[in-house]
């Protein structure tokens, strides 16, 4: 592999960083051997202001794809576009293939031809799955390898039907006080692998919605307005233990009469307690945020869960009407 820079000023310290996270040193406009894969390209502020005008990769210009790379400035505030260096412990950074062709196809295939140029975090969403080592001897092969297996970084269209989640900002609460009220209003049943689990009713899609006026605590009612649920089709408390999994699948709930209101990033998620150690790998999109309340898209991407921690996780989820 050989990457060139073209800027205004010699680059004075660039370095390639792995999915897991090592570092890999190298000399511009030299080969050097590396294992195929992503790596993000970073490139460091030293001590000059340096314009960045553009990276070749086995000489191949990266084109107008350079501007898929940000600047993180030493204050931590991401910018973009921005192809260039400025302040003392501020970084450029984009994301290539030691396959030139198929970071093309990839960037290609995710981002609007219009939209280079612009700051893309306003319209989409990045997101890098990176590999997960589970311990051995716990889970099943097809389940440890799902979460080793990196499908690396990815560019999703906001308000897509491919959108695999967002953050939700929700009013400040307690959460045992918001966990004790839903236990009340919710049914306890066993999942078939006899994990607790509380819902509103036991069917969990079933139609007709449930009016919030219906739901008999104010505490509840007025966290799922706060949210943005104007109905509900069902409310879920899922708990996980150390050492135990949630297998792959996905929730493909296409001919079901309340798809048009769950398809998309529709599912509010929000691991309340003991998320460390819990990892929900949501597809293609990878490890999701999910000590973060977020709404999800389970219907687009398989998924599934374990638990490395030492502790029980709970999470609450949610579906209903919502427009976002």
């Amino acid at each position: 592999m050989k990457i060139s820079i073209a800027s205004d000023k010699p680059v004075q310290n660039s370095y390639l960083k792995s999915l897991d996270y090592q570092i890999h040193d190298f000399t511009l406009d030299k080969e050097f051997d590396i294992q195929p894969g992503w790596y993000e390209l970073m490139v460091e502020y030293v001590d000059t202001k340096i314009e960045i005008q553009d990276i070749l990769v086995d000489g191949s210009s990266l084109r107008e794809f350079i501007y898929t790379g940000y600047y993180t400035d030493g204050n931590g505030t991401v910018h973009q576009p921005a192809t260039a260096v400025w302040d003392k412990g501020g970084v450029f950074s984009i994301w290539i293939h030691t396959d030139i062709g198929f970071f093309f196809q990839r960037t290609l295939e995710t981002i609007k031809t219009g939209d280079f140029g612009k700051n893309l975090f306003e319209t989409y969403t990045l997101t890098v799955d990176r590999p997960v080592h589970a311990r051995d001897g716990i889970y099943p092969a097809h389940i440890t390898t799902f979460f080793s297996n990196a499908h690396g970084p990815q560019w999703w269209e906001k308000g897509s039907l491919l959108e695999p989640w967002r953050k939700c900002a929700i009013p400040d609460i307690d959460i045992d006080l918001l966990l004790s009220e839903l236990e009340k209003v919710c049914l306890q049943y066993k999942t078939t692998r006899g994990n607790p689990i509380w819902k509103l009713k036991e069917n969990s899609l079933e139609l007709p919605f449930i009016e919030l006026d219906d739901i008999g605590s104010d505490i509840v009612r007025d966290f799922l307005s706060a949210i943005g649920y104007k109905r509900v089709i069902n409310i879920s408390i899922m708990k996980l233990d150390p050492g135990k999994y949630i297998d792959m699948h996905i929730d493909d709930y296409y001919d079901h009469p309340a798809y048009p209101y769950i398809k998309g990033c529709k599912k509010f998620y929000w691991t309340c307690k003991n998320p460390d150690g819990v990892h929900f790998k949501l597809g293609r999109s990878g490890v999701l945020p999910h000590h973060e309340p977020l709404f999800i898209n389970t219907i687009e991407h398989s998924h599934a869960l374990i638990n490395e921690g030492d502790k029980t996780r709970t999470s609450i989820l949610v579906y209903g009407d919502i427009e976002h």
